[in-house]
């Protein structure tokens, strides 16, 4: 592991790899960021990175600041990182706490495709390629045709993961934003719910629920498939019983610690893996052949398919029918 701490700011960067090759993560901040968190996110992207055959490192970064001086350490993390930016040694997206345009600074001048810059459907391309990748291997291991679903964490990749969902037949059925969780046996409207986040945020919940549900709610919510992804171990030991969907898609890095996962698997919920549920996020970038999105979303949903249809295997997919 290399360790950068900056100087204008209360920030660090992780690289996973002490070489030259470009270094691809996030960028989180939080009164306080751990560097051992750091690390595993690091980690967790290099293996993604070998996965897809890239040529390229896992990175990660924190910026420690609290609500009322984000907007000032923001900018001096950008204005600091720039040189290894427009290099192509670190290329970074926006993670937790992260506004979505606030890195324009580093993506102005870093060398990925421009198709990393390009907002489709209200969203920067990383988020709606993470969404859209998350639920081409979500209906690969299970066909979403009829099947109701729940977005936790709605306000980052989650109007992507409607909308593609939707488009596979799926029901949304249950949601959750920082600010709480919403049900609907009957299902949400996609449309709906992505104007109501562009119009009001996190607390767009209130639109769609009468009841004031906490947002870990989502979790234990009545679905064939959770998409979940907020924070590293999200679903723990103690929190995997409670977890009643047939099947658990990260969008986001490690959702789940070890044990959850194991105890997810025993009790028959199929967890897919986050280095391949969350590789979208690369592809808006680095496209392996033309950078049209259609042409992206095709080259992503052909090796998505293929992988998740390696790791899932004939019998678990038995299981959720």
């Amino acid at each position: 592991m290399a360790l950068l701490k900056l100087e204008s700011v209360d920030a660090f960067v992780v690289r996973d790899l002490d070489n030259e090759i470009p270094a691809f993560g996030v960028v989180r901040l939080a009164p306080k960021i751990l560097q051992g968190g750091a690390k595993e996110l690091a980690r967790s992207q290099t293996y993604q990175c070998a996965l897809f055959n890239m040529k390229c490192q896992g990175a990660s970064a924190g910026i420690n600041a609290a609500p009322e001086a984000r907007d000032e350490a923001i900018a001096a993390f950008a204005e600091e990182l720039a040189p290894l930016a427009s290099s192509g040694a670190l290329l970074l997206d926006p993670g937790k706490g992260v506004a979505d345009d606030a890195l324009d600074q580093l993506f102005g001048i870093d060398p990925r495709n421009d198709a990393h810059r390009r907002i489709v459907d209200g969203l920067s391309n990383h988020l709606h390629l993470t969404g859209f990748g998350a639920v081409v291997s979500a209906d690969t291991a299970r066909s979403l045709d009829g099947a109701t679903i729940a977005i936790e964490n709605y306000e980052v990749a989650g109007p992507a993961v409607a909308r593609s969902a939707a488009e596979r037949g799926a029901r949304v059925t249950a949601i959750s934003t920082s600010a709480g969780a919403a049900m609907n046996p009957e299902g949400f409207d996609p449309t709906a719910l992505g104007e109501a986040l562009a119009a009001k945020g996190p607390a767009m919940i209130a639109d769609f629920t009468d009841e004031e549900l906490p947002a870990w709610r989502i979790l234990g919510a009545e679905t064939d498939v959770l998409f979940a992804g907020s924070k590293m171990g999200l679903i723990d030991h103690q929190g995997a019983p409670n977890v009643k969907a047939k099947m658990v898609v990260p969008t986001g890095p490690i959702p789940y610690t070890t044990k959850g996962a194991l105890m997810l698997e025993a009790q028959g919920t199929t967890v897919l893996p986050d280095t391949v549920t969350t590789a979208g996020a690369m592809f808006g970038g680095m496209p392996p052949g033309e950078d049209d999105q259609e042409s992206i979303e095709d080259a992503l949903s052909e090796l998505l398919s293929t992988l998740t249809g390696q790791i899932v295997g004939q019998d678990n997919i038995a299981i959720l029918e």
